[in-house]
């Protein structure tokens, strides 16, 4: 039996009561709200956002400056967020991380926006719920630039795809994609490019016509000048601090070595490529027999139980390797059929390639280096994108599934493999094999209060601060040899001797080490946080010789190593 497509297109745009709407995002809401605040202060590891941002956002709240004062590899839009949250509600690490889950909810919210202007309201559920389960596991709530500006670069799309082209939505776009840049350059500046493409195109097929675009100038000035709105601004603050030259230089060239410590292989594409080969296999050959119904039938169901235990028992870098490349395929589709999507249904080309541009750059932020994390935080943008695609390719589907249960066994199948990749992820980040919760156990220090970690963790947290404390006077300094041991400096509230955040990310520069070290001379700093990883990793000779020569090793809790003069 065919599937009408027209029947199909009208059931799709079948007009909704406002008490289902009003069900739905209250649903949403609920759902949303429910979920974040049970896990937001559910840690599971000690982040380096915590000594690298916050600890940055108590130095402004005494005063300083960053780039002038102090090291920091990012935008200054999450020192200065979480400064004025401390500065509200009080210096702790529970304050953050609930600033955190606001943005989180709002994101989630937003994308449901978004893609309400696209879809019907069961489609834009779907959509916004995958941000329930896509969350990162090296910190679900930490206080990472990303974390606060995917709600901007949400919004910017929002506004984007309204129905009627105007100056002020234009405007209210950029002034959401400078907020993005403010909390993430890169991020920022590739949505920037993305969004000036789109808006200088007609509200037909995305065609490139130097012509069209002429014409459409004005849409890219509005979009310019509510970024330079947001932007300007604060680059006249920095520049009365002093701080805009050496902003601007970190920003363009300050990684170093940070960077280059921190880059991982990208994955081979070898396991993905054979599960999709896997997918496609039995959905041709379920066509292929479709006279024989028992045998289709069969087809799909070892099929589909086939994907299933491959999504929840695999070993974990086949499932690594399939998050990392799902939202790769997923993009390349959205703008392949930005393109030459009107041949196969694709009523809206224009939007399809607005939201393929924000899924683009969300997941930019895994590049030059692969990072697991960043991949899986880019899965609310990408799971928003696949929706819209099969939403734009449903007449095509119905085309090709022939009877109505195939056409909604084909709707639903890619968004279940996301859905569980995400759930799976969900599971191992909160939940033992008892399903009880992972993080039990609460900091019993007073930065560190209402907030949770595992007990072995937490007891490690709680005795290096306790030391660190006892050791250090209050007003005292200790260095931060290792990454993690930048986190001790804000849960223990004591100083840090130098500029450096982390010492990893001072730069590469000779002049910027050596200042650190000189520093830690001045000051006679007679306390260093470390690990024997970091320890072994040095490769500044003279800090080697600096720590060898002036420190031994006092205790040792967990992988944290305290050495002291």
């Amino acid at each position: 039996m065919n599937v009408p497509v027209q029947s199909a297109a009208k059931q799709n745009a079948k007009p909704h009561s406002r008490r289902q709407e009003f069900v739905c995002f209250a649903l949403l809401v609920i759902g949303t709200v429910v979920v974040f605040a049970l896990l937001f202060n559910k840690e599971n590891s000690l982040s380096y956002s915590i000594g690298y941002n916050l600890y940055g956002a108590a130095r402004v709240l005494g005063g300083e400056i960053p780039y002038r004062d102090f090291h920091t590899l990012y935008p200054p839009a999450t020192i200065y967020l979480n400064a004025a949250i401390f500065k509200a509600f009080g210096v702790t690490l529970f304050n953050a991380l609930f600033g955190v889950l606001i943005f989180k909810v709002l994101t989630t919210l937003m994308l449901y926006g978004c893609a309400r202007r696209l879809m019907p309201w069961a489609w834009a559920l779907s959509a916004a719920a995958f941000s329930l389960v896509w969350l990162r596991p090296n910190g679900p709530f930490k206080a990472v630039p990303m974390h606060y500006g995917a709600w901007f670069l949400a919004a910017a799309l929002f506004f984007i795809l309204s129905k009627k082209v105007n100056k002020t939505g234009l405007f209210f776009a950029g002034v959401a994609l400078g907020l993005l840049a403010l909390c993430k350059h890169n991020i920022g500046a590739y949505a920037l490019a993305g969004a000036l493409v789109v808006v200088l195109l007609d509200d037909g097929a995305p065609a490139v016509s130097v012509k069209q675009w002429l014409g459409n100038y004005r849409r890219a000035g509005w979009l310019i000048l509510g970024c330079a709105a947001t932007v300007l601004p604060l680059a006249v603050y920095m520049q009365t601090k002093t701080a805009l030259a050496p902003m601007m230089k970190t920003l363009l060239f300050g990684p170093g070595e940070f960077l280059l410590t921190r880059l991982a292989a990208v994955p081979l594409p070898i396991i993905p490529m054979l599960f999709a080969l896997w997918l496609v296999m039995g959905g041709y050959l379920a066509r292929r027999f479709q006279a024989q119904a028992a045998l289709a039938l069969a087809i799909l169901a070892i099929t589909l139980a086939g994907a299933s235990l491959f999504l929840w028992f695999a070993r974990q870098d086949y499932v690594d390797a399939l998050i990392f490349y799902a939202p790769v395929m997923t993009i390349l589709a959205g703008f392949g059929f930005s393109g030459f999507g009107k041949r196969f249904g694709v009523e809206n080309p224009k939007a399809m390639l607005a939201v393929t541009v924000c899924a683009a750059a969300a997941f930019m932020e895994a590049f030059p280096r692969f990072a697991r994390e960043q991949s899986i935080a880019s899965m609310p943008f990408v799971a928003l994108l696949l929706l819209y695609l099969l939403f734009s390719l449903r007449a095509a589907i119905a085309a090709f599934a022939l009877d109505q249960w195939r056409f909604k066994l084909a709707l639903v199948t890619l968004p279940l493999i996301i859905f569980s990749l995400g759930g799976r992820l969900f599971l191992q980040t909160f939940f033992d094999s008892r399903l009880h919760c992972k993080s039990d156990t609460e900091l019993s220090l007073e930065r560190g209060r209402k907030v949770f970690f595992p007990a072995e963790k937490a007891n490690e947290i709680n005795q290096t601060v306790a030391y660190l404390q006892e050791r250090v006077p209050v007003g005292g300094y200790f260095f931060a040899q290792s990454y993690a041991g930048s986190s001790y400096l804000f849960l223990a509230d004591r100083n840090n001797p130098s500029g450096a955040q982390f010492w990893g990310g001072v730069g590469v520069k000779d002049a910027e080490r050596a200042a650190t070290l000189e520093a830690l001379q001045r000051q006679r700093v007679g306390l260093i946080v470390t690990s024997r990883k970091d320890l072994a990793a040095e490769k500044y000779q003279p800090m080697r010789d600096f720590i060898n020569q002036n420190f031994t090793l006092s205790r040792e809790f967990g992988e944290t190593l305290i050495l002291e003069r």
